[in-house]
């Protein structure tokens, strides 16, 4: 195995990439990536896990998600049960360093929003679990800005160490630990590329903010029209940033050759 060194341009590709993916078999893909993200909300009913629930599983059913998006990149037929590869495919070897994986990502994630709770006395936290509104008058635009970029400033090496982590684990039977390095070592070798692929997707997003804002000022405040536009086109852009995901590992890993990472 061995760890290909990107130029930067290739992040841009990435995101053309994830709606190429997209528009080979869009209901297929947005129908799996629904499932997933149904499964992840419905995950918080889970007892005693509660809040921490969706963090755990999302390796498992990020392998699920990536192994339906490959056969699509190989002209395969997605299928709904591909979601669920983790537990049913592997041998029946990568559900639980999965869910190990799941467990370390749980406890970073609570560390960093604990540590950006000291600039906004823990308005983000409440905000990601749940126990506190958007609209509240407790939540300050300002702290809670400062508080934002000081959790993803913690939370990237984290996210970087998380980034090809599951795919490690279960496609290449890689442990726990030695996925986490290889996949901090894989972004950070293409970490331009990187930078390149989160500012296209950012840019997506504006531009999509943008014409969301046009519909607005067009349709008036009708949240029966707008919830009409917003939900299937957020379906939409989060189905494609899945698929993007792929074709980071497809051509940044070089599973194929001798060696380590």
């Amino acid at each position: 195995m061995r760890i290909r060194l990107l130029p930067a341009v290739t992040g841009w590709r990435w995101v053309l990439d994830g709606f190429r993916l997209l528009r080979r078999q869009p209901v297929a893909l947005l129908a799996i990536v629904f499932m997933n993200l149904l499964l992840l909300s419905v995950s918080v009913l889970i007892p005693l896990a509660g809040s921490i629930a969706p963090l755990v599983l999302t390796p498992a059913l990020m392998v699920g998600v990536m192994h339906a998006i490959r056969a699509t990149d190989r002209g395969q037929m997605p299928a709904p049960l591909m979601l669920l590869a983790a537990f049913r495919d592997y041998d029946g070897r990568a559900w639980r360093p999965l869910l190990v994986l799941g467990a370390v990502n749980a406890l970073c994630t609570v560390a960093a929003l604990a540590l950006a709770a000291l600039a906004d006395n823990g308005t983000l936290m409440q905000l990601a679990t749940g126990h506190l509104g958007s609209e509240d008058a407790a939540v300050s635009e300002g702290a809670l800005m400062t508080a934002a970029v000081l959790f993803m400033f913690v939370y990237a090496p984290t996210q970087a160490a998380m980034w090809y982590a599951p795919l490690f684990v279960a496609w290449q039977h890689t442990p726990v630990v030695r996925a986490l390095f290889f996949s901090l070592v894989a972004v950070w070798r293409n970490r331009r590329a990187f930078v390149v692929y989160a500012i296209g997707w950012f840019a997506i997003a504006l531009a999509a903010s943008l014409v969301i804002r046009l519909l607005q000022l067009t349709i008036g405040p009708s949240p029966v029209v707008l919830s009409m536009v917003l939900s299937p086109l957020s379906l939409i852009l989060i189905t494609a940033v899945y698929c993007s995901f792929w074709p980071t590992w497809r051509d940044a890993v070089d599973v194929d050759t001798p060696g380590g990472a």
